[in-house]
């Protein structure tokens, strides 16, 4: 296996190439398209290194991961002799003490099994190729990690897998589950040791192929790791080594799920230029959402002071908007999304969400008799290019019933927009559109429209 210190200071510093971006705006450039220069600037802000003290900073944290890596997994003894009889004799004693599980309880059982692992070690240490005590040996560290696990004994679990990792260096998926054991324990540090297993757990991968052990690339193996290392990294709030992670997860995803999960995690991680302090905020404030939503709502306006890019502040108010109609605050939620879409009209979501706070509200409005109000949001709703804008479109047609030019505007708004309308909805505007056309006195249009029911 390579020296893994090289090869990850390697990773790092070819992802994080000292790069200096200063314009703010992208200059003309001759020969190309303005379209494809501005795509390159969003692309360079995202990609890109922002200064030299990033790189470097990004270059010294490999380095000390790949300390912290082989730090952790301590050289495989190598016995000098074989000693086959003592090896055998350790063997024995271990599978004893394994046949005695059954007579046992569950304490007693933790014992037998630890008493059973250092026999095992013991064999491979007076014979490190014993194929057979290394598989015992291993299957035994297996069961006391899943037992220790069903125990919610994680710091056992993980004290367990280290020594299965120790014998077993060349196995990624060893290597793996001691990784997770890590990142179970929900800390900084334990994060910073996950991502750097994780990470080993990759190189490890990769140098079977180079041996000749594997006869390609497991490309799942592979893209799980980096991601899981990157989600480590969010844990420890390293983000510069979070989004080297994910970034070399790239190479390895196959399927539209893996580049959606790849596009999410990047946005994440991305969200108002990498700030995951805030970030984490703002997830465990939604978290609440729906239990405590004016302390959400609260925590979530405290938040803003410390949001500093324009796409993140309007994502945390409109959460906020949301938040606020979902708790009955109708009116004060549609204020708030009316300024959002002012501020930021191509984005689809936050139309969609406006328009369908509008006609829900109309149709509330609509019941209790106030329908002046319910047409001003009827009207309002039905000027957004949305789906729900055809039925806002009809149901404004329907208030102006006796208003005979107007109504057939607004059922002609509907009628252009059709496609978003389903079976029952399509049938009942063109039978209303019938009905119309029979009032002003055109039988012709009124018998068209019936004859497309």
């Amino acid at each position: 296996m390579k020296i893994f210190v090289v090869l990850f200071i390697l990773l790092v510093t070819g992802c994080s190439v000292p790069q200096v971006i200063t314009e703010t705006y992208p200059p003309a450039l001759p020969g190309v398209d303005s379209s494809y220069t501005h795509t390159a600037w969003h692309l360079a802000e995202e990609s890109f290194a922002q200064d030299t003290e990033a790189a470097a900073y990004a270059a010294e944290e490999g380095r000390d991961l790949a300390l912290l890596a082989d730090s952790l997994l301590e050289p495989m003894v190598r016995p000098q002799i074989r000693d086959t009889i003592r090896a055998l004799s350790s063997f024995n004693e271990g599978a004893d003490v394994l046949d005695r599980l059954s007579e046992s309880d569950s304490l007693q059982a933790l014992e037998l099994l630890e008493i059973a692992a250092l026999k095992f070690e013991e064999a491979l240490e007076a014979d490190a190729f014993d194929a057979e005590a290394r598989q015992w040996l291993a299957r035994v560290y297996q069961i006391l990690a899943n037992r220790f696990q069903r125990l919610d004994a994680l710091e056992d679990r993980v004290r367990v897998l280290q020594r299965l990792v120790r014998w077993n260096q060349d196995r990624d998926d060893y290597i793996a589950l001691l990784a997770a054991a890590q990142e179970g324990l929900q800390t900084e540090a334990a994060g910073i040791v996950a991502g750097a297993l994780w990470e080993r757990a990759a190189l490890v991968a990769l140098d079977d192929v180079e041996m000749g052990l594997r006869s390609s690339p497991d490309s799942a193996a592979l893209f799980t790791y980096h991601v899981r290392a990157s989600r480590a990294f969010v844990l420890a709030n390293r983000g510069v080594l979070a989004r080297e992670s994910l970034h070399r997860a790239r190479r390895w995803q196959r399927s539209e799920t893996e580049q959606e999960l790849i596009f999410a995690d990047s946005t994440w991680l991305h969200w108002d230029g990498g700030n995951m302090a805030a970030r984490k905020r703002f997830d465990a404030l939604l978290s609440k959402a729906s239990t405590t939503p004016g302390e959400v709502t609260d925590g979530l306006e405290i938040l803003l002071q410390d949001i500093r890019s324009p796409d993140a502040r309007i994502e945390v108010r409109h959460q906020i908007a949301r938040i606020r109609y979902a708790s009955g605050e109708e009116e004060h939620a549609i204020s708030l999304m009316q300024s959002l879409v002012v501020e930021a009209p191509h984005r689809e979501t936050l139309v969609e969400d406006y328009a369908v706070m509008m006609y829900n509200l109309a149709q509330k409005l609509r019941q209790s008799g106030n329908l002046r109000r319910a047409l001003a949001y009827l009207l309002q709703c039905t000027s957004l290019d949305v789906g729900i804008s055809a039925r806002s479109a009809f149901d404004a047609a329907l208030l102006l019933r006796n208003n005979l030019d107007e109504a057939l505007r607004y059922a002609h708004i509907a009628e252009a927009r059709k496609a978003t309308l389903d079976v029952g909805e399509h049938s009942a505007l063109m039978q209303y559109l019938a009905e119309l056309y029979r009032r002003s006195g055109d039988r012709e249009r009124a018998r068209q429209y019936l004859d497309n029911i």
